[in-house]
């Protein structure tokens, strides 16, 4: 078989073309400090490879997620914080406004602190998060949750819906508060819905009336009654004589006192009831000229605090004589009295505490979580490193094994081309 010199020349550069990819290859596996740049550098190896980085996306997502929750939860403690700040604040101002020594105008000034907080409050239930999202909206994350609509009422605009982000594969954890319940649904002693708005409201009504009115209207021996009457229907009092305490239940539809009358009489309290000439004061008398008092007025259809009270008794003391003691004590609707606001905020403290201790758990499971996570991720990376990961002592030992053979048999190609058969002709 006759080589020719076309064909010797045309096989050395092919080898030589397959040696500098593979040096290249070696240079790109160093450069990156990767030992699988193609499929088919391991076939196995690159499936296996392909498997954990999904996986190690995957986590890494869940990272995100986590971290964002944690951001989120983070937000809304706060929040509720600085919520729970301002019913502190609240319930010092009204025990601040029960004191006999202030005025009106004292009163007043300590009102429009009530008033401004109540502002405070709504930026607080509109509050966002760093992607401008609304915390307590629901899903309805571009709504701003709260309103004040022409009357000063403030509503809902949001959802009930709570968002939430999965921090595994089985795991999703909630992110938001129900704006709704947290803001509009504090359980009262009395078992009823109120809201954070409408209580604050009460407060700022209360200690504006409170200057005119009483937590319990007292006289000793003889009083007389009065009664204004806006809200007909059942009007109930706890009535207090010599022969001790008795609740008081009657239906007014208008201004006959004859039911108060009839009701007092029949009570045994040891106060008698009796209807004076102008057909409308009502005659209030102990049985042995002893102490009487009327407190725990509830009128029907008063449910919260009024800006100008509507329904109420008048109570002035007098002596035997009918000469009045003292001034005309009002007693108002439970719900007008500044105490009754003190017994709201304290079941609005449990309220906020009890979402707080949500939120707290939450937290707590994230760190958790995130934890685990960081850990998997470890695993993964290792998994990866120990499946991709150069040697690179090898690899450059290698390499420069391959440049030494190139460089021979480089010089050794010179040296034979040169040769010809007129060299041996000679």
């Amino acid at each position: 078989m006759q080589i020719s010199s076309k064909l010797f020349n045309q096989q050395q550069l092919k080898q030589f073309t397959n040696t500098t990819e593979e040096l290249q290859d070696l240079q790109n596996k160093i450069a990156t400090g990767e030992n699988i740049l193609r499929a088919s550098d391991d076939p196995v190896g690159a499936v296996e490879l392909s498997g954990l980085n999904v996986v190690k996306k995957q986590i890494e997502q869940f990272e995100r997620n986590t971290n964002s929750a944690n951001d989120r939860l983070s937000l809304l403690d706060k929040n509720l914080e600085n919520l729970s700040r301002v019913m502190i604040r609240a319930q010092e101002l009204i025990i601040q406004a029960s004191s006999d020594v202030l005025g009106a105008s004292d009163r007043e000034a300590i009102a429009l602190e009530v008033d401004e907080m109540k502002e405070e409050v709504l930026s607080l239930a509109n509050a966002q998060d760093s992607n401008g999202s609304y915390l307590f909206s629901g899903y309805k994350t571009s709504t701003i949750p709260f309103v004040k609509d022409i009357t000063g009422a403030i509503n809902y605009k949001g959802d009930r819906g709570i968002s939430s982000l999965s921090i595994s594969e089985s795991r999703v954890m909630e992110t938001t508060l129900d704006g709704g319940t947290l803001f509009q649904s504090v359980k009262n002693p009395s078992g009823d819905n109120v809201s954070v708005f409408q209580m604050l409201e009460d407060i700022s009504y209360s200690i504006r009336s409170a200057s005119s009115g009483v937590n319990a209207v007292k006289a000793t021996g003889v009083a007389e009654l009065t009664f204004e009457n806006k809200n007909p229907g059942t009007w109930t009092f706890d009535l207090k004589g010599n022969l001790g305490t008795a609740t008081i239940t009657t239906e007014i539809t208008g201004e006959d006192p004859s039911e108060f009358i009839k009701q007092i009489n029949l009570s045994s309290t040891g106060v008698t009831a009796s209807l004076n000439p102008d057909g409308k004061t009502i005659k209030l008398t102990d049985s042995v000229n002893g102490p009487m008092e009327i407190s725990n007025l509830s009128v029907y259809g008063i449910d919260k605090a009024q800006k100008n009270p509507t329904s109420f008794l008048h109570v002035q003391p007098t002596d035997g004589s009918g000469n009045n003691i003292g001034g005309i004590q009002k007693l108002f609707d439970n719900n007008q009295l500044p105490s009754k606001q003190i017994d709201n905020i304290a079941s609005t403290q449990v309220h906020i505490s009890n979402n707080r201790g949500e939120i707290g758990a939450r937290t707590n499971s994230l760190m958790r979580q995130t934890e685990l996570l960081a850990n998997r991720r470890l695993g993964v990376e290792k998994n990866i490193s120990d499946l991709n990961d150069a040697d690179l002592a090898a690899l450059v030992t290698n390499l420069q094994s391959m440049l030494t053979s190139m460089q021979a048999s480089q010089q050794s190609f010179v040296k034979i081309s040169q040769l010809n058969l007129f060299d041996y002709l000679r």
